[in-house]
């Protein structure tokens, strides 16, 4: 099992470096001044130079070393410990360095560094042997360094774990992000591929089905083979045109460029005439009510117009020649209800367009995200039908249109 990556060590700021250097600056200097007032006055000469002059150079020297103990921290530490054993002075460096050690959270560096801390204070305290009554015996000197090593690895300890659980809370949010992403990502591939399917099964199909006609159908003439032909010829331009339409969804933003032309709006409820005339001229047989009541809101429009075209585009692949009633009846208080049925086909399906279900699927998110709830299926008679309703945006509530009625 790979071993978990040691979180970074977050920068330390202005604020944060003074205060460590004036905690090894204040806690070397109590150590040395009572290190240096607490000796004996049989003491030799040399071990007073050294409490005077030496002690508080390597003092210095150690807190200077502080400085590296995030780049080298096990190094450093036991540079700054050894210094510990000779030099009271370098007390504060060396607990500012076991702290930081602990802050990483690796029992096998405290394994050896502890107790070496704890060797360190006793083997300081041999050096400079203090008076008889200011004397502290090594049992309660050993308690005393005990403890004070101990508080210093659970301080140390505890910022660590601070500090590993922000970089969780960091990873964390990377990786809701990430995910996040992913699920835009994917909720647009299906979103285009729901508006590819839209946009271009009926033109596709009508291309399929009058070039299959051409195939079986050899007592055309040739101006009604110019026609079919031609027809052909248009919808093909126009999936075409559609496609690159949709497309243009996937280019990425162009708002450098002042000179392209606008994207054209997307079909609305308005244009349901149109659909149904150009469907008609192609020879289905559509018959259309409109029985709603208000103006219908954009988003709700586009909604409305893909279920009806791809409930067009069924029928005109699996119902040839039957006749489709597309009804559309609702209020901002009722919401929108759309119905499309057609009777069973009586023509021959041999050249019948192979079923996907990919429209209606893709139609069932889209009415889905729209609130809405769409159910399809055979009738009794044989025939297909599909009905949506569709929630009418910022419609009243029951309650508000209590009160108007009262009103």
């Amino acid at each position: 099992m790979p071993a978990r990556p040691e979180p970074p060590a977050p920068p330390i700021g202005r604020w944060g470096k003074i205060w460590r250097v004036a905690f090894v600056l204040i806690v070397g200097l109590v150590a040395w001044v009572s290190t240096a007032t607490s000796l004996s006055s049989d003491t030799m000469e040399v071990r007073h130079l050294w409490a005077l002059i030496g002690d508080p150079v390597l003092g210095v020297v150690a807190g200077i070393l502080t400085v590296w103990r995030r780049r080298w921290p096990q190094r450093i530490a036991l540079a700054v410990t050894l210094i510990g054993v000779v030099s009271s002075s370098a007390g504060g460096a060396g607990i500012l360095t076991l702290a930081s050690v602990a802050a990483r959270r690796q029992w096998r560096e405290l394994a050896w560094l502890a107790p070496l801390n704890v060797a360190g204070g006793l083997a300081v305290e041999r050096i400079y042997p203090s008076t008889p009554e200011n004397e502290t015996p090594w049992p309660v000197m050993l308690i005393l360094l005990l403890l004070i090593v101990a508080v210093v690895i659970a301080v140390g300890y505890a910022v660590g774990g601070r500090r590993e659980l922000a970089w969780e809370r960091v990873e964390s949010a990377e990786l809701d992000a990430q995910r996040r992403a992913a699920q835009a990502a994917a909720a647009e591939r299906t979103r285009i591929a729901r508006e590819m399917h839209d946009v271009l099964a009926h033109r596709i199909s009508l291309v399929a089905m009058h070039a299959g006609a051409l195939n079986y159908r050899t007592d055309l003439s040739p101006e009604q083979m110019g026609d079919a032909l031609g027809t052909i010829e248009t919808n093909a331009h126009q999936a075409l045109a559609d496609l690159r339409e949709v497309l243009g969804v996937l280019r990425e933003p162009r708002s450098l460029d002042t000179d392209a032309a606008p994207e054209p709006p997307q079909p609305e409820i308005s244009a349901l005439p149109a659909l149904i005339a150009e469907a008609e001229a192609l020879g289905s047989r559509v018959t259309f009510s409109d029985e709603t009541t208000g103006a219908v809101p954009s988003g709700l429009g586009r909604t409305a117009y893909r279920v009806v075209q791809e409930a067009l585009t069924n029928a005109r692949k699996h119902a040839p020649g039957a006749v489709v009633r597309v009804r559309l009846a609702g209020s901002p208080i009722a919401g929108l209800q759309i119905e499309v049925r057609n009777p069973r086909s009586l023509q021959d399906l041999d050249h019948a367009l192979p079923k996907s279900g990919l429209g209606l699927l893709g139609l069932q998110e889209r009415v889905a995200l729209a609130g809405g709830r769409l159910d399809h299926g055979q009738t009794a008679d044989g025939g297909y039908a599909v009905t949506a309703w569709l929630p009418w945006p910022n419609a009243p509530t029951d309650t508000e249109a209590t009160s108007r009625r009262i009103a």
